[in-house]
């Protein structure tokens, strides 16, 4: 199977490399604040980790903007656990350099304040935030016979083929062979670099799915996946050249790497 991405797509990969993914509990006291920043009024919410997964990290600094300051705010004391995906940055301020992560994305785990959080989400009727629902934040190791399909959707309201990824995660002894699917860019972007036995984060929510036999199998929607571990830079590499007109074909790297 020839597989060539777009050259967009690794525009947008490249400035994604900063890309960020850690489990922790907040340590310190929380700052929230409202101000104003070049005329429009935004809210800021800070907060420090001490993180174990997927490595060991102390005093990491979490900041989150606007709408999701606002949401996350009343939910959150210390001790609360957090998932958090976002962008790693640097700024300057007062002459000193500051390393934070701007996050994207954040999942409530455990020690939440649930009845403080409720109250003033239901008095401003603010959404609920994730983590409350069919969330899930999953680390695990790609296991054999991933699959890598175009779907042409086939209804007004879509057009084009879009990439389907199917692959099985290996996490734990007590879970082993959970289905996993990535839909669209993500799954053209991530391919390439997966292999057997890729340490992946994943950040998405449960669905089930009807098989061809009638039954119902329950599996991951990924929205984020970070690369941890065991990544086939080489094949990555070698799709960015593709993309780029280099002559290097996609077809024999996939049999290489993927076995197709």
């Amino acid at each position: 199977m020839e597989f060539i991405l777009p050259r967009m797509l690794f525009g947008f990969w490249r400035q994604n490399m900063n890309r960020v993914f850690v489990v922790g509990n907040i340590t310190s006291d929380i700052y929230f604040d409202r101000f104003l920043m070049q005329g429009e009024k935004r809210s800021y919410l800070r907060l420090i980790l001490m993180a174990e997964r997927p490595r060991s990290v102390r005093g990491m600094r979490i900041v989150i903007w606007d709408k999701k300051a606002e949401l996350y705010f009343p939910y959150l004391k210390k001790g609360s656990e957090l998932a958090v995906i976002g962008q790693f940055e640097s700024r300057k301020y007062k002459n000193q350099w500051i390393h934070e992560v701007v996050s994207e994305n954040l999942l409530l785990l455990r020690n939440i304040d649930w009845e403080r959080g409720e109250s003033i989400r239901q008095q401003y009727n603010l959404q609920c935030p994730n983590g409350t629902s069919n969330d899930v934040f999953i680390i695990g190791e790609v296991m054999e016979g991933m699959q890598l399909e175009w779907f042409n959707p086939g209804t007004e309201n879509e057009s084009g083929e879009f990439a389907f990824l199917r692959l099985r995660l290996k996490c734990d002894k007590s879970l082993n062979g959970l289905r996993v699917t990535v839909r669209g860019s993500l799954a053209e972007l991530i391919y390439p670099y997966l292999q057997t036995g890729s340490k992946v984060a994943i950040d998405g929510y449960l669905q089930t799915h009807d098989l061809e036999t009638g039954k119902k199998a329950v599996e991951v929607r990924t929205r984020n996946m970070t690369f941890l571990e065991n990544i086939n830079w080489a094949a990555g590499q070698a799709a960015r050249l593709a993309s780029e007109g280099s002559g290097v074909e996609l077809s024999q790297v996939g049999a290489d790497i993927h076995g197709d």
